[in-house]
């Protein structure tokens, strides 16, 4: 196995492990805190009094899920509190979906809780959220010009799953842990759009740029639970021993330098994603690469988290298809291509049966229990009246949106094709699209706080899931017939880091998609 690979998932269990060694001692010290904290006037899960809501706050880390569930069934939809690690979490009832959506972030704010979640001010810099202008790049510029980045994709698809999937000596396939394997590959695809040749292709960029997107959620979570003056000598320790920004950066700020110098002398080059964010950045960036550098990371750190995780899941589920629909799915991808000449928007747009895995995977899975997460800074009225003092994250649960079986039937049933035969049967080309967020689907979020990363994240993934469908079959070791159950740590899920899939190549496809 790659080195790369092996020392992602040693740094992913170490952090883990971390996390649970100071669990005891971090929720004694702040037990007092924490229950003087919650001031809500909520009921809460879990057993009653001091020791219980420390014994809550530990069983969060690993069984967030139960404790969503049970005070789902004791409360029926009304507010309740969640005991964390970190304090006191609200969960509001899905009834307040469009309350959040159409928040202007004065009382029940977004950027706020994402600078506060990612502890940003640590893991990055405080800039990233005080003045978001990669996120208008990737809304704007990156999205205008996804159709030019197809070809580009494309080629380092084709390019990096050959090297990624070569055969040992003498096999007919080769086994792969998946999770890692897509991690390495959206990190080096993301980044021939990101930097380029130049840099995407650099193995100990890879390593550590894969380091820092796998590790950052895990050491913010840990930051969260220690007091504010504690975090920065700790995250100096954790990044120090187990890697952070600096080591990427490394690669990107000379690169960045070179870019900025060569436009001072006119030369002209190809664009890339990092040549949008030159020209959208504030002239203190452009005077400091280093700060131009924490852009980069962000944007690094969005695209290998989601679409390593969504690709995961899409593989797994395709993996234990039967060969007839996994031949379905080959024609549609086949027809598309050659009905639109090859890879582009439009022959994407016709790979419905892969829209729909994806999109499957997104209300199956979302990337955690909860959604449209916020925090208060200014006490705000829910929708059945209920009043929430500030200072409180607060977040909606997914099960009853996703899994509510008056919207989708058989809702406990990862379906592939459950939204192309939706589509098909209204004859619609934008509804239950992947992209396409609605009150019934929130992975990414409502309003003017929806991914903006989303349209980029469905072309590469499309092409990534085309391309090796068309050149290999695939399937789960031992002939497995279900999906691996994902991992869980506090609000968040993850796909089994240890489960692996089967590839062998397919007679005669071998790099014939068109």
């Amino acid at each position: 196995m790659p080195l790369r690979w092996i020392t992602a998932e040693n740094c992913l269990t170490t952090a883990m492990q971390v996390e649970t060694l100071v669990a005891i001692p971090v929720v004694l010290v702040a037990s007092v805190f924490y229950l003087t904290h919650n001031r809500t006037g909520l009921p809460r899960v879990g057993k009653s009094g001091p020791l219980g809501f420390i014994l809550t706050a530990l069983k969060s880390i690993t069984s967030f899920g139960d404790l969503l569930d049970e005070g789902l069934n004791k409360y029926g939809g009304k507010a309740f509190v969640v005991p964390t690690m970190a304090g006191s979490f609200i969960i509001a009832g899905p009834e307040n979906v469009d309350l959040f959506k159409s928040s202007d972030d004065t009382a029940i704010n977004q950027p706020i809780f994402i600078d506060e979640s990612l502890q940003l001010m640590h893991t990055m810099n405080a800039r990233q959220q005080a003045l978001p202008f990669q996120a208008v790049v990737v809304r704007t510029d990156l999205t205008r010009a996804i159709s030019a980045f197809i070809p580009e994709v494309l080629e380092e698809t084709r390019l990096a799953m050959a090297e990624a999937f070569a055969l040992p000596f003498g096999e007919k396939s080769t086994t792969l842990p998946l999770f890692h394997t897509m991690t390495h590959l959206v990190a080096r695809i993301s980044n021939r759009a990101m930097l380029g040749t130049s840099v995407c292709r650099q193995e100990q960029f890879l390593h550590d740029i894969i380091r820092f997107a796998e590790t950052l959620t895990l050491y913010a979570q840990l930051l969260a639970w220690f007091p504010r003056f504690v975090r920065s000598p700790l995250y100096f320790l954790l990044s120090s021993a187990f890697g952070g920004p600096k080591e990427p950066a490394r690669v990107i700020i000379p690169h960045l330098k070179t870019l900025l110098a060569e436009r001072e002398q006119g030369l002209e080059s190809s664009k890339t994603i990092a040549d949008f964010l030159i020209d959208s950045a504030p002239p203190e960036e452009i005077a400091n690469p280093n700060l131009l550098a924490m852009r980069v990371l962000n944007l690094n750190f969005g695209s290998i988290h989601t679409s390593s995780i969504f690709g995961t899941y899409a593989l797994f589920h395709l993996a234990i298809l039967s060969e007839s629909e996994l031949d379905a799915i080959r024609r549609e991808i086949i027809e598309a291509l050659e009905s639109e000449g090859g890879y582009n928007k439009a022959s994407l747009a016709k790979m419905r049966i892969l829209d729909s895995t994806l999109r499957e995977v997104g209300r199956f899975y979302a990337l955690g229990f909860i959604g449209l997460n916020r925090i208060l800074i200014k006490p705000a009225s829910l929708v059945d009246g209920t009043v929430i003092p500030s200072g409180y994250n607060i977040a909606v649960p997914l099960k009853p949106i996703h899994f509510d079986e008056n919207v989708y039937p058989e809702p406990y049933k990862f379906d592939c094709f459950r939204f192309s035969k939706l589509r098909e049967s209204e004859h619609s080309d934008v509804k239950y699209g992947f992209t396409t967020i609605e009150r019934g689907f929130v992975t990414f979020g409502l309003g003017k706080h929806a991914c903006p990363g989303r349209f980029f994240a469905s072309m590469e993934l499309k092409i990534m899931l085309s391309h090796l469908l068309l050149n290999y079959d695939l399937s789960l070791p031992d002939g497995a017939k279900e999906a691996p159950k994902p991992t869980l740590f506090s609000t968040a899920t993850i796909p089994d880091t240890k489960a692996s899939v089967v590839l062998k190549p397919r007679v005669g496809q071998a790099g014939q998609d068109l």
